[in-house]
C-alpha cells in the first residue's frame, strides 16, 4: 500500500491545529496510508484518535533520530510529502524522504528543496493556513478556502469541511473515560459541573498571572464549580501551587497522556488557559473555553479553532504583540499585557460562553 507523509515537528498546539489537513488527506486518498512524522511524545494522540496510521517521532536537536526515521521510511511507498512546518531542518528531512512528490509553503530559498510550493496566505487562521497545501488537488476545498470570510476579531464560524472536532470520536470511548477519571481520583458524574483550568504555557510571557488563576479559582469554587487543574511536562510545580491555593481543587498535572487530557475535555463544562496547547485540545472537544492572550494577538491566527471560544485581552498596548510565540521574559520587565487582565475580565467571559 501507497503513502502519504505529513511532516510536523512543531510544538503540540501547531500539530493539532494540522488535524483538519490530516482529515483531508484522509478523504482525498482514502485508498492510501498516512503517516505522521512529529516530535517525540505527541504521536500517540493521533495514532489512538485513528487520525493516521503510523507514526514516527523526531527527538529535536538529536540528529541521529532523524536517521532512523528516514531509515524506518525506507519500507514505505511513499507519494506525497506535505511539510506545513517551514523550518531549514525540515526541508532538509523531507528532501530525503524518497516520494513523487513534495509539497510546502514557496519561499525564496525552498525550490530546492519541494517540486511543488504553495503561496501562503497570511490573513488565514493557521488551521486554514495548514489545508491550503491540498487546494491545487481539490478544487472545491480550494474554491471554499478563499470564499472563506474570515475576521480575527469576530471569530468566524468553524467551518465543517475544516473542523478539528473529535467529539463524535469522544462520545465511542466511554469506558476509556470512566478508566481516566478514575485514574485522576475524579468522579465522571460530577464533571458537568466541572472545569479544567490550565495556568501554563510552553511560553513564560504566555502564561497569565498565577495569582490571577487563584482568584478565579476560588470564586468558581465558591459557586459551586469542581476545578481540576491539569498541565503538561514541567508544570507541574505552578500546578501545585495553584491547586494549592484553591480549596477543594484536585491536580491532575502530570497524571494524564495528551489523548486522556483531551478525554477529560470531553465531559468537563469548560475550560479555562492561556494561548497555548490546552485550547487546542480542548478545541477538538468543543469544550466551550476562555483562551487569554498576552504577548501574542488573534491576527497571528492562531485562535482555537472552535466555536465556543472567548478571548481575554488587553488592547490598546503598544507592545504587543512582543514576538510571534511569546518570550521567556517579558522584553520591557512589566508584563503589562497579563498583569492588568483581572479575574473579572475572565469570569466575565467565562459567563458568556457557558
Amino acid at each position: 500500500m501507497s503513502a502519504n507523509v505529513l511532516v510536523q515537528t512543531a510544538f503540540l498546539g501547531d500539530l493539532l491545529l494540522s488535524i483538519p489537513l490530516m482529515r483531508n488527506m484522509r478523504s482525498l486518498w482514502p485508498e492510501e496510508k498516512l503517516i505522521l512524522v512529529c516530535r517525540k511524545g505527541l504521536g500517540d494522540f493521533f495514532l489512538k484518535t485513528r487520525l493516521v496510521d503510523r507514526v514516527f517521532e523526531i527527538n529535536k536537536g538529536n540528529n541521529n533520530s532523524y536517521k532512523v526515521v528516514l531509515k524506518a521510511l525506507e519500507s514505505e511507498k511513499i507519494t506525497r510529502v506535505f511539510a506545513p512546518h517551514e523550518s531549514l531542518r525540515t526541508a532538509f528531512f523531507a528532501r530525503r524522504i524518497q516520494a513523487q512528490e513534495r509539497i510546502a509553503f514557496s519561499s525564496f530559498w525552498n525550490f530546492i528543496f519541494y517540486n511543488s510550493r504553495m503561496q501562503k496566505n497570511k490573513n488565514l487562521p493557521e488551521a486554514l493556513r495548514q489545508l491550503s497545501l491540498l487546494q491545487n488537488y481539490d478544487l472545491d476545498l480550494k474554491s471554499q478556502i478563499k470564499n472563506f470570510s474570515y475576521d480575527p476579531h469576530q471569530l468566524s464560524v468553524v467551518p465543517s469541511w475544516a473542523s478539528m472536532s473529535l467529539v463524535e470520536f469522544y462520545r465511542q470511548q466511554s469506558d476509556a473515560i470512566d478508566t481516566v477519571f478514575s485514574k485522576v481520583g475524579c468522579r465522571r458524574k460530577f464533571a458537568s459541573r466541572s472545569l479544567a483550568i490550565f495556568p501554563g504555557s510552553v511560553w513564560q510571557t504566555k502564561r497569565w498571572t498565577q495569582d490571577g488563576f487563584v482568584q478565579v479559582g476560588q470564586e468558581l469554587q465558591n459557586r459551586g464549580w469542581h476545578l481540576l487543574i491539569m498541565g503538561g511536562p514541567g508544570e507541574e510545580e505552578l500546578c501545585t501551587q495553584v491547586a494549592g491555593a484553591i480549596p477543594g481543587a484536585i491536580n491532575i498535572c502530570g497524571m494524564t497522556s495528551i489523548f486522556e487530557s483531551a478525554l477529560i475535555l470531553s465531559e468537563v463544562a469548560g475550560v479555562i488557559g492561556n494561548d497555548s496547547a490546552s485550547m487546542h485540545l480542548a478545541a477538538t472537544a468543543d469544550s466551550p473555553s476562555v483562551a487569554i492572550f498576552g504577548p501574542t494577538v488573534l491576527d497571528f491566527g492562531y485562535r482555537p479553532w472552535q466555536n465556543f471560544v472567548a478571548i481575554v485581552e488587553k488592547k490598546g498596548l503598544k507592545c504587543r504583540p512582543c514576538g510571534k510565540h511569546g518570550h521567556r521574559a517579558c522584553p520591557l520587565g512589566t508584563h503589562e499585557c497579563m498583569r492588568s487582565i483581572s479575574k473579572d475580565d475572565v469570569l466575565i467571559a467565562l459567563e458568556k460562553i457557558l
